[in-house]
């Protein structure tokens, strides 16, 4: 019988994938977190072609009420490549997904998810 001899199991999985340096980089995060004042913050970043690198910092506003029971208002700080903008968000406690109207974005920490979103009619 013959017998095949690898020897050296360097070259076996060569032209595979070793892996990382195949995978696709991320190109976008969230995570909730607490800021100083032990308050939920959440915290994120996307990198868009059309926006650029933009993060953000979310934390709740104590001052308004929505008309919905289930959503908090937030105020979400982003900052951009030509500066910082401030908007309103509204976080779901159901889904606790946070929704920035203006921006058309959601922010997701559960999943590690912050991009754009599509309105359903």
């Amino acid at each position: 019988m013959y017998q095949r001899n690898y020897g050296n199991n360097r070259n076996y999985n060569r032209g595979y994938g070793n892996g990382y340096r195949n995978q696709p980089r991320k190109k976008s995060g969230c995570k909730l977190g607490q800021d100083k004042k032990q308050r939920p913050c959440i915290t994120g970043w996307n990198k868009s072609k059309a926006r650029g690198f933009m993060s953000f910092v979310a934390i709740p506003c104590n001052n308004f009420k929505t008309k919905s029971k289930n959503s908090d208002k937030w105020v979400v700080t982003a900052q951009f490549p030509d500066g910082k903008k401030t908007f309103t968000g509204f976080y779901n406690t159901v889904t606790k997904k946070l929704t920035i109207p203006d921006l058309q974005m959601v922010a997701n920490p559960a999943k590690d998810y912050f991009g754009t979103y599509v309105k359903r009619r």
